[in-house]
């Protein structure tokens, strides 16, 4: 999620322009970046947008930019009003889909490419076998947060068969598990057999794909123990798919270490981040923290490879929501 942030790495570059020459403006700031003025003010329209920079009101015809804190904070509003309406609208979707085709089970016509399965044992013996048939990957979304023992235990069971055999596994579970022991310990085993765990702040429902030719949901997203509907119709399959791949590609990485279930920054690097979430630059950063600016400059680029984001301001959104700043 984490939602994307829309910005491109030229946008980046006028934020911190803006920043730190608020004097300048549009034409000036074309001119020092040596781009067209055009693409000076798309990126302004987008950061006014995302309310980072607005008019000044000393000078008119001239920028400044949004307190970095403030703005960090209004884009972490932003995100998970966005992740919010997502969520809902999923949900929506995913329940029309259940009522639908349980409603043609019920009524003696069974939808091509569904069958019913009551209950949670005729769930998990499903699960079992298809364990056991999986010969490419299974995905999985695992929503509610902290899982039960016995659904911990029996995931585990069903993940080594499938790693045994070279077979992928990717994950995603919700925020919040990074607080439970249990679920924090599963997914260390998972991570440590090859497979994949990733963090979002909010799912759909629960589901599990295999080989993009199954899956399967719960006939009530509210009360899995009814059972679930087991689909095979590629159909119902596609956009199953498309779901999973569009919330794994905004998820946060757990992380590889096992003997770190949750990564804990250094004071130096929380230190780093303030810094910067404030508007400092590398070398400033690096000046207060009496450190050289290449090393504040590797000690940022091993926070953005931990983080799983693509840029620096990326970055800073992810160290807010998990605490770091």
């Amino acid at each position: 999620m984490s939602v994307t942030l829309d910005l491109e790495e030229l946008d980046q570059t006028v934020y911190e322009e803006v920043l730190a020459r608020p004097e300048l403006g549009l034409v000036e700031l074309a001119a020092r970046l040596g781009v067209e003025p055009d693409r000076v003010r798309d990126c302004l329209d987008r950061l006014f947008a995302l309310r980072l920079v607005q008019a000044s009101f000393e000078a008119p015809g001239r920028f400044t930019v949004v307190d970095p804190v403030l703005g960090m904070q209004r884009l972490l509003d932003q995100q998970h009003e966005e992740l919010v309406r997502r969520h809902r609208q999923a949900v929506g979707h995913q329940q029309a889909l259940v009522r639908i085709l349980a409603g043609a089970g019920s009524a003696g016509r069974p939808a091509e490419g569904v069958e019913r399965l009551a209950g949670l044992d005729a769930v998990q013996r499903r699960l079992e076998r298809l364990a056991l048939e999986a010969r490419t990957e299974v995905l999985t979304f695992m929503p509610g947060g902290p899982q039960s023992a016995a659904a911990l235990e029996a995931a585990e069971r069903n993940d080594a068969l499938v790693l045994g055999r070279g077979v992928a596994i990717r994950t995603i579970g919700l925020d919040l598990v990074r607080e439970d022991p249990g679920t924090l310990r599963y997914s260390r085993t998972l991570l440590a057999g090859g497979g994949a765990f990733r963090t979002v702040v909010a799912l759909p429902t629960r589901m599990v794909l295999v080989d993009r030719t199954h899956a399967l949901v719960p006939i009530d997203p509210a009360d899995s123990r009814q059972g679930a509907l087991s689909l095979s119709a590629p159909g119902m399959i596609a956009p199953l798919v498309a779901l999973f791949e569009r919330e794994w590609g905004a998820a946060v990485p757990l992380g590889a270490d096992p003997s770190q279930p949750v990564y804990v920054p250094t004071e130096q690097e929380r230190s780093l981040l303030g810094l910067l979430a404030e508007g400092h630059t590398d070398e400033s950063a690096a000046g207060q923290l009496h450190i050289s600016a290449r090393t504040a400059r590797r000690i940022m680029a091993s926070l953005i490879e931990r983080l799983g984001a693509r840029s620096r301001f990326e970055a800073g959104l992810r160290a807010a929501r998990l605490g770091w700043v």
